[in-house]
């Protein structure tokens, strides 16, 4: 991108987390160690971001809405989707914290650019209080839709917010009927456009639901922008897309660039073609899968990632789907065979049955039984 780049020791937890905020529970155990070293090199894989074809032109998208703030008669409002892990959150959090940053003027706090986290229930006074939370006014927060909004629109014009982020949009639409999805969507339209905000909201492909269902949107729409994963036909060998050559160029890339290389270059004809097939072309599965790699290589202390270390975090990544084909082959066996341990966290837990006995409940008639006889 042609803005000035981050410096490269800092580092950004953000990017760990996943898109509800939180950390998934192995990375949160890894990143908690009581190893420094370990942390410092999985850190290292857990902050990077590719900045791929499509993540330049989505840069850019969201830099032209924002500059065209203030550019018309209305504000314009735009969809930025794709399917999950494709890096839409990711990219978001990057460029709020570059162009929404704080700022003093003799007029107050200013900034140009607010990110709001979509509530998993969003009812419309959940949606004003998250939008309160991100404007900074906790202080403001009540349980009535009016009040909510005022204290929105004066924080939006106080600070001058030139272009609002709905991320995880799509709990508005997938959940709800397609009227209530309107309703908020023509409420919030409303209360942006008596600010002249910009808007983006960003999600996963289900939000196209707002183009299809309310008119007035594709009135208002400055365009859409569209995060893809990378998608060949693996068989074809004479496939030479642009998805296909980028790809090969980003697993060359993460081949040199991760701290405790793979055994089997990521760029190679096989491996690269492996790497497709293992994470379906989107990239939050390629890191996640390289992050739980390198833990295990490292674990190991052998100096690089092997194959097995890759079919091992391939296993991890299932999401159970269990007929998928580890194209890495077999995973590494158990450390050890099956044993019996002693339970070691204090006082057991009592029993649930009602008897302090078993596990097996009376069925409510007549005496219960006793299986102490």
């Amino acid at each position: 991108m042609d803005d000035d780049e981050e410096d490269e020791n800092e580092v950004n937890f953000e990017l760990l987390r996943d898109e509800h905020g939180r950390y998934p529970v192995d990375i949160a155990r890894i990143i908690s160690s009581a190893n420094p070293e370990k942390k410092a090199v999985l850190t290292e894989v857990g902050v990077m971001v590719i900045e791929h074809r499509q993540y330049e032109e989505a840069w850019l998208w969201l830099k032209e809405v924002l500059q065209e703030s203030d550019t018309g008669l209305e504000a314009t409002a735009g969809l930025f989707y794709g399917v999950s892990g494709v890096g839409k959150s990711t990219l978001l959090r990057n460029f709020v914290y570059k162009f929404g940053q704080s700022y003093p003027t003799e007029a107050g706090m200013k900034r140009a650019v607010v990110r709001v986290s979509t509530p998993a229930n969003p009812t419309l006074p959940n949606v004003y209080k998250a939008m309160v939370r991100a404007l900074g006014a906790e202080e403001s927060l009540s349980n009535d839709a009016d009040d909510l909004r005022s204290v929105v629109l004066a924080q939006l014009k106080g600070q001058d917010i030139k272009l609002v982020i709905f991320d995880e949009f799509t709990h508005v639409v997938e959940d709800r009927s397609d009227k209530y999805a309107i309703k908020v969507v023509r409420a919030l339209k409303e209360l942006l456009s008596e600010k002249r905000c910009q808007v983006v909201f960003a999600g996963t492909e289900d939000l196209e639901k707002i183009h299809r269902n309310y008119g007035q949107f594709q009135r208002r729409s400055g365009g859409d922008f569209q995060f893809y994963p990378f998608d060949w036909d693996d068989d074809d060998d004479s496939d030479e897309s642009d998805d296909k050559l980028e790809w090969k160029e980003m697993m060359d890339t993460l081949q040199e660039k991760l701290p405790i290389k793979c055994a089997s270059p990521l760029g190679s004809q096989e491996m690269f073609v492996k790497m497709h097939q293992a994470t379906d072309g989107i990239m939050d599965h390629v890191m996640k899968l390289l992050f739980r790699a390198t833990s295990f290589a490292f674990d190991e202390g052998k100096g690089t990632i092997s194959d097995k270390n890759l079919a091992t975090a391939f296993e991890r990544l299932r999401r159970g789907n269990r007929k998928k084909v580890n194209p890495f082959g077999k995973p590494a066996g158990r450390v050890a065979g099956i044993r019996v341990s002693k339970f070691k966290g204090g006082t057991p837990p009592p029993p649930d049955d009602e008897d302090g006995l078993t596990n097996l409940r009376a069925n409510g008639k007549g005496p219960k039984p006793d299986f102490r006889k």
